[in-house]
């Protein structure tokens, strides 16, 4: 299996918690439920890729990690009594998922070689400079979901999907630039060969 292809379908299997998560709240209007489902898949997606030694997906891990610790964590506080804190938890939790984004984000900015961006053929200044832009726009979407409680799903759609797009175009003009000084080495090189042909 090609590189692209096994990158494609581990990118794929990182969105299907947060997209069953959805598809569930939408269509049964039970938030708890559809949160526990999501949780049970990001455990077991997130322990998939873990024993697959994959490098995950930047964007998406801080995704997934929020859906597997939002509802425990919730739920668990209003078990334990601290109902006010459960309900502002509760109230910001869609809107939190980009504050989620945003910590694990600086955490692999910080402790990661690849950064948040995780570009290939990048050098480790560029590197930071699109992880900080990258963070930026995930910091200004927080703010914005925080903001805005009501229209919550709007900013986090929004934010995230700007992120993924954003570093995917990224990562195709840094591809597609090195295909090119590919192509001009190679020309290179077999221009002399070429040359000697020619006056043989």
């Amino acid at each position: 299996m090609q590189t692209q292809q096994k990158r494609w379908l581990t990118d794929l299997m990182e969105g299907v918690p947060s997209i069953v998560f959805i598809l569930l709240w939408r269509q049964s209007g039970d938030l708890e439920f559809a949160g526990w489902v999501g949780s049970a898949l990001c455990l077991m997606v997130l322990g998939a890729l873990i024993g697959m030694k994959v490098r995950m997906h930047p964007i998406l891990m801080g995704v997934n990690i929020h859906i597997l610790l939002a509802t425990p964590l919730i739920v668990g506080l209003f078990r334990l009594g601290f109902d006010g804190v459960g309900d502002v938890l509760a109230e910001y939790a869609y809107g939190g998922v980009l504050v989620t984004v945003f910590a694990v984000g600086f955490a692999q900015m910080l402790f990661s070689r690849s950064r948040f961006a995780a570009l290939e053929n990048v050098t480790d200044r560029l590197q930071l400079v699109f992880s900080a832009v990258l963070l930026a726009i995930c910091a200004c979407g927080a703010v914005w979901a925080l903001m805005t409680p009501g229209s919550r799903f709007v900013p986090v759609v929004v934010t995230i999907a700007a992120l993924i797009i954003g570093r995917n175009f990224l990562q195709a003009r840094l591809s597609d630039k090195s295909a090119g000084a590919g192509v001009l080495v190679t020309g290179s090189a077999a221009a002399p060969g070429t040359s000697q042909d020619v006056q043989a």
